[in-house]
């Protein structure tokens, strides 16, 4: 098949997933085929005002101030309790335009950014990428014999390792970093993106956490279910939370592949480069915004001036698509 009949399949089969996980949770309806459970906030981003001069690019212009929107995320297609085994997502939206507000409903002026908290991908192409979320779909305990008779028990292995990495700590969203995995070009440099907790922000021990997650189940449904979006919102209600937006950027083939998002660009070869604030304020969890937010569909083709590099990323622009409009979602324009 050319590489668009692939692509097309994998749209089709990201519908094919949703289905599969709304009629495993009736009551939850068609969601995202990845990350369906999140929790959505309002935010500020803000440029650094010394900002080096080759990355003041787009929106990245000194001192620069601008509305988003944040959504917090498990990363699996199914609507499952906040302490089930799974990856963690953020997704920021930004307003480009200085001084206007952004609304969950805006459809223009768009910058996305999507990550996870492993900074490698479990897909070696977008093809293992929907593979490997169908498995999922087929329940924890079928997970393993179906990845090693699918890719052998090395390649098994290496996609558990990727998964496994977060998972075995109870970290709350707001103390994790969160890496883009794949590649985009950034004026004149391919880059990729993290985020992480801003100095003087609380950390838990392994300790605290695993005290933590055994109190919840003292606490009823919610303080299990909700356990990640309750300690979120409790760290809320003292005060803000902020994030270093950081580029990571392009030194070579070797050390830091454009193509192969499932190899880590290390900071020992690509030091992050801090360039920005994410600045989440003191807020209450908002049920209409989280239901507006819910009709929302980031996808890393909502840019205007960074162009997404890598198969994966050509892949996720239709894919992405594809689930949106299968779940009723507003599929923004993207870029030209």
């Amino acid at each position: 098949m050319s590489q668009e009949e692939i692509f097309d399949d994998l749209a089709k089969r990201i519908q094919q997933m949703q289905d599969t996980a709304r009629r495993q949770n009736p009551g939850a309806g068609v969601r995202r085929g990845f990350h369906a459970k999140g929790t959505g906030l309002r935010a500020a981003f803000q440029v650094n005002e010394n900002i080096p001069a080759p990355l003041q690019v787009g929106l990245f212009q000194p001192g620069a101030g601008y509305s988003s929107l944040v959504r917090f995320s498990n990363a699996r297609g199914e609507v499952l309790g906040d302490l089930g085994k799974d990856q963690r997502g953020i997704a920021i939206r930004i307003k480009t335009v200085s001084g206007d507000t952004l609304s969950p409903r805006d459809d223009s002026n768009l910058q996305d950014f999507l990550m996870t908290n492993t900074p490698v991908s479990f897909a070696r192409n977008p093809v293992q990428f929907i593979e490997v979320g169908e498995i999922l779909l087929g329940g924890i305990a079928r997970v393993i014999p179906r990845l090693v008779k699918r890719y052998g028990f090395t390649e098994a292995r290496r996609i558990l390792g990727v998964f496994l990495a977060p998972i075995l700590s109870f970290k709350p969203f707001q103390m994790n970093t969160y890496w883009s995995r794949t590649s985009y070009q950034f004026g004149e440099r391919a880059v990729r993106f993290l985020i992480r907790p801003s100095a003087g922000s609380a950390t838990w021990s392994t300790t605290r956490q695993i005290t933590g997650v055994l109190r919840s189940f003292t606490q009823g449904p919610s303080g299990r279910e909700h356990y990640l979006r309750e300690k979120l919102l409790e760290a809320l209600k003292t005060g803000d939370l902020r994030f270093d937006f950081c580029v990571q950027l392009f030194v070579d083939e070797k050390r830091t592949p454009i193509e192969d998002a499932y190899l880590e660009w290390k900071e020992s070869d690509s030091p992050p480069v801090e360039i920005g604030t994410l600045i989440i304020p003191r807020q209450d969890l908002d049920p209409q915004l989280q239901k507006e937010m819910e009709l929302m569909a980031f996808n890393p083709w909502n840019t205007k001036d960074l162009l997404p590099l890598g198969a994966i990323n050509l892949a996720r622009k239709k894919v992405y698509d594809s689930s949106a409009s299968h779940r009723g979602a507003a599929v923004n324009s993207h870029r030209a």
